[in-house]
């Protein structure tokens, strides 16, 4: 009994939920000029697109001011021993995932406006770069093995991409119409719950490297099927049915192998 009063006390203090609130909140601070100019409809200043920019630290910044107290900042910064192949296959799976989902398409007589979407500008790579690191920091390297503690391998994945979807509020307002585009939102909340759960199911394997985690946010960006046209309702579809099918088999399988570690313990 004292055993487990005291794991449950641990749980509760281990700065899981602050971490939530402080990675979102560092980053809506820091995009507050930018989203200013864009419901102002005015060309946002060299202040606002390097606060837009750097609203990419929020989670590694969270997770330093939470984790540098208890020293716990080599278990956040220090996974990095992995097989080669896992972070290769990280870096490849989104775009697999969307392969798929554009094969069935064409497969019943549609015509994508494009196969892939790889980075075509400047702040395409510097997105690739600064979110894929500095996001995966916070995400994967300091609230995944804590909400995992807290309620398990598929829920705990759940949370963690319910909060990672908020926490592209900000980013989610269009500079067209000045509103938040609640479309694009509402994709990101249904999506990144999901994508939470493949992403573990790879991280798993590949020792929770940190180098797996960068690699799979970084394929987001070298197939970023954001910039696919809206009219396009069927693919999008598909793409998340597929989706849907790959995080289903990776829950049970994260399951299964949380079971296997209880039954080890």
């Amino acid at each position: 009994m004292a055993d487990s009063v005291a794991s449950k006390t641990r749980r509760a203090g281990d700065g899981t939920y602050a971490f939530f609130a402080l990675a979102c909140g560092i980053t809506w601070f820091l995009e507050i000029p930018w989203l200013v100019a864009t419901v102002a409809h005015a060309a946002p200043s060299g202040y606002a697109i390097a606060g837009a920019g750097l609203s990419a630290l929020g989670p590694t910044l969270a997770a330093v001011a939470i984790a540098a107290p208890r020293r716990e900042l080599r278990e956040v910064f220090g996974r990095w021993r992995t097989n080669l192949g896992w972070v290769v296959l990280g870096l490849f799976v989104p775009m697999a995932l969307h392969l798929v989902a554009t094969l069935v398409e064409v497969g019943l007589g549609g015509h994508p406006a494009q196969w892939f979407y790889p980075p075509v500008r400047p702040e395409h790579w510097a997105a690739l770069v600064m979110f894929s690191v500095f996001e995966e920091f916070g995400w994967r390297g300091f609230a995944y093995p804590r909400i995992v503690r807290r309620h398990g391998p598929v829920l705990g994945c759940l949370i963690l991409g319910a909060v990672w979807g908020l926490w592209h509020l900000g980013m989610t307002f269009s500079p067209e119409t000045g509103a938040l585009d609640t479309y694009r939102f509402a994709v990101l909340l249904a999506e990144l719950p999901l994508w939470s759960v493949v992403i573990a199911w790879v991280f798993e394997r590949g020792n929770r490297s940190m180098a797996v985690a960068i690699a799979i946010h970084a394929g987001a960006h070298l197939d970023n099927v954001t910039r696919a046209p809206a009219t396009e309702v069927r693919l999008q579809l598909l793409r998340y049915a597929v989706l849907c099918v790959v995080a289903l088999l990776a829950a049970r399988s994260l399951r299964a192998k949380h079971a296997g570690s209880e039954l080890g313990d």
